[in-house]
């Protein structure tokens, strides 16, 4: 008799073609959030696509519930009382202009890798989260689960959708949040959001501006200054490589580019702001103001663990607290600046507010908080924890895996119990790409399709597993 992993295996293999062009398809719809309406609360395309997903489930038999106002699909198969969740999001990050092979939104299947932007973080988890119903109502496996897939659209910018969810529903029992890596991760560090805003104006710098989102790393950034013959010989005596001057209509205009990361995981990124904010800071040509303005700027950029507002931790758990920034923009003379803090059981999110508004009060800026949330972890002897670490041993031969602690915020931090997967078992890029391309939230954002084929089976094991009566 076959084996359910032979079974799957061949499933997936046998599919492999559609399993692609469903993916290039939900790439194709440029699901960052936008304006909102009623019926489409984080923009229509973030709508869009949820709709498309749902029309994918319901071609396929299953039941679905489409919640509009919160922005999330849910489906079903199964109606046993013990529930497991899959839980995956439409939405991306916003996109630049530094693309290589292809549009982000124009996917291109090169060297055995699909490109465009959500096909690693996190459109292959909706593929995964799909096909995983599929096989369950195709191929006879017994599943004495009801198994809930969850397709949100507000992931990357807020997680209002799972937080209206939890409002409506119970979740699952156990549920796999398929947005990180392999083995598994069973914890999340909690997530602080602010802005720092100056409290006096510019008076020779006009914008500076860059970053559209808290959790990617600056990788651009622009600034105008009114021109001077002085101004502009000073800056070109600091300009580097990675600065491009300018002027045009009696501006100078400074361009800076950096290497952009996922601000969770900030070790080999520079911030483009920094980069700017240095070379201004150190400008004999720009009025004492404007030079002040920027020395700060210059050293709350320069640090990308808390140093710079006193708040800086680690623990043997979580690691090392991060804050890193992702946007600047200037209104009505005076700068901002995001900032998103990644932290674990160390921290205090009270006593760390207290420290950034000190921080910025001496300096005359202000503070606004706009998102926090505590982490969390699931403990490592969990029945359904060591279910899945089992399964990837047994998949992989890795018998050495252990769970890990994600630096990144997903869905998981808002569910009882809950672990976070991958979407491929293969890592790297390939060859061509330049540094600070091919990854979640980069330019030229790419997925290995052998690698996703492969996620998809071991999903599938994990499921079943989670599934057995013992556990």
């Amino acid at each position: 008799m076959i084996s359910y992993k032979e079974r799957i295996h061949t499933y997936i293999v046998r599919n492999k073609d559609e399993i692609v062009n469903i993916l290039k398809e939900l790439v194709k719809i440029p699901s960052v959030r936008g304006e909102a309406s009623p019926d489409a609360p984080f923009g229509k395309a973030c709508a869009e696509v949820l709709e498309y997903t749902q029309m994918l489930y319901q071609e396929n038999g299953f039941e679905t519930e489409l919640d509009k106002e919160g922005g999330y699909l849910l489906s079903y198969y199964g109606n046993e009382a013990k529930s497991l969740g899959l839980f995956a999001h439409a939405d991306v990050v916003p996109v630049s202009d530094d693309w290589t092979f292809t549009e982000p939104f124009t996917p291109l299947l090169k060297d055995g890798f699909l490109f465009g932007r959500g096909v690693w973080d996190d459109k292959s988890a909706i593929v995964i989260s799909l096909y995983c119903a599929k096989m369950l109502n195709e191929l006879d496996i017994p599943f004495h689960s009801r198994l809930v897939c969850f397709t949100g659209a507000n992931e990357e910018s807020g997680m209002v959708d799972i937080e209206s969810y939890n409002k409506k529903h119970k979740a699952p029992e156990f549920s796999l949040v398929c947005d990180t890596a392999f083995p598994l991760y069973r914890g999340n560090k909690g997530i602080m959001r602010f802005f720092a805003t100056a409290d006096k104006s510019f008076e020779q710098i006009t914008d500076f501006n860059g970053g559209e989102s808290f959790n990617i790393i600056l990788g651009k950034a622009t600034a105008r200054l009114k021109y001077s013959d002085i101004l502009l010989e000073s800056l070109k005596k600091g300009k580097t490589e990675r600065i491009n001057i300018s002027v045009e209509n009696g501006e100078i205009i400074i361009a800076a580019e950096g290497i952009s990361k996922h601000g969770a995981l900030p070790d080999g990124s520079l911030n483009a702001g920094y980069i700017l904010a240095e070379l201004l800071s150190s400008c004999e040509g720009l009025n004492e103001n404007d030079r002040k303005q920027m020395k700060f700027v210059r050293d709350l950029l320069s640090n990308y663990y808390g140093v710079p507002f006193g708040i800086d931790c680690e623990d043997d758990q979580f690691g090392k607290l991060t804050c890193t920034n992702g946007m600047i923009k200037v209104n009505d003379g005076k700068i901002s600046l995001s900032f998103d803090v990644r932290f674990g059981k160390c921290a205090d999110i009270s006593v760390m507010q207290e420290k950034i508004v000190n921080t910025l009060k001496n300096k005359n800026w202000k503070a606004e908080f706009v998102r926090a949330v505590n982490a969390h972890i699931v403990d490592e002897k969990n029945p359904y924890i060591q279910a899945c670490l089992n399964m990837y041993k047994a998949y992989t031969g890795d018998t050495e895996a252990k769970p890990y602690i994600n630096a990144g915020g997903t869905y998981a931090m808002h569910l009882p119990c809950a672990a976070e997967i991958g979407t491929t078992l293969r890592g790297g890029t390939p060859n061509g790409l330049s540094q600070g391309h091919g990854g979640a939230h980069q330019p030229d954002e790419c997925i290995s399709i052998d690698g996703m084929l492969e996620a998809l089976e071991l999903t599938m094991l994990m499921l079943i597993a989670c599934d057995k009566e013992d556990v």
